[in-house]
């Protein structure tokens, strides 16, 4: 078992794919937020696999593991703490901006200022678009998570030829979910979420897919400009529109292009090529 379970595709495909399905199917009819705690626990076990449960030596990428997993708690409790739609966004985009710091300021410190400058810049930039991208879409359910799929796919596969194994799994890993919540989706008869319900629950996607790209571009030099791309996936994905009653076409449609712009960027990527990383 344990030989099984050390094998890649096990812990960053198959199990999270599995459990992000088979728990959205479970909880979909108790609560709107079914799709949340499905990705979360999806994600926490292929951690647990990947890089196990210990927070200790407190590196860049478990501050990011511990950044992704408590934004599924922030959304899953958001709405009992602040009321209103546009005070739920700005503290939600406060809470990616201090991630951000948090993450990444100790590399950032050591640029010289126009480097730091464009970088912070860049950084804030990348993650309030995906949050508006993201925010867009969150009140359909095909398209939310077809984009979430899609650009975690291609964040994760970037990260990978890119020379950091270990960041393209957990990006995999969060695509493999929220695939399961697609279909679980498509086989199911009721949706998961509501545009009164959803407001800043899209949060995980667009913070872990921020996270792990500029991780990917700092510590496994994949080129920036691969992100350009790969951030409009959310919003390439919401012009596509409804082009069938039939669930499974629909996620099929919704989903190809952001599909084709996650696997281009991977190949082009690949195709650059990119020295090691130590991170």
């Amino acid at each position: 078992m344990d030989q099984f379970l050390s094998r890649p595709e096990i812990q960053s495909a198959v199990l999270p794919f599995l459990i992000g399905l088979l728990l959205s199917i479970g909880l979909r009819k108790l609560t709107v937020s079914a799709w949340i705690w499905a990705v979360f626990a999806a994600f926490l076990v292929a951690v647990g696999l990947i890089n196990g449960l210990t927070l200790t030596p407190l590196t860049g990428t478990r501050k990011i593991i511990i950044m992704i997993l408590a934004s599924f708690f922030v959304v899953g409790f958001i709405h009992h703490l602040i009321h209103g739609a546009n005070l739920r966004r700005s503290a939600l985009s406060i809470y990616c901006l201090l991630g951000l710091l948090w993450v990444f300021w100790k590399v950032m410190a050591r640029m010289d200022g126009v480097a730091m400058t464009l970088s912070l810049a860049g950084a804030v930039g990348l993650v309030l678009w995906l949050l508006w991208a993201f925010d867009r879409i969150g009140n359909n359910d095909s398209q939310l998570h077809g984009a979430g799929f899609s650009l975690l796919l291609g964040t994760g596969l970037s990260a990978t030829v890119g020379a950091s194994a270990l960041l393209g799994q957990l990006a995999l890993s969060l695509s493999a979910a929220s695939g399961g919540v697609l279909l679980a989706w498509v086989i199911s008869k009721t949706d998961g979420t509501s545009q009164n319900s959803l407001t800043g629950q899209v949060l995980p996607y667009a913070l872990a897919a921020a996270l792990l790209g500029l991780a990917a571009v700092i510590f496994a030099r994949v080129p920036w400009y691969a992100l350009v791309p790969l951030a409009s996936i959310p919003l390439v994905t919401g012009f596509v529109p409804k082009t069938s009653d039939i669930r499974f076409i629909n996620a099929l449609v919704t989903s190809l292009p952001g599909l084709f712009i996650a696997l281009a960027v991977s190949f082009w990527v690949w195709q650059m090529g990119s020295s090691g990383s130590g991170y």
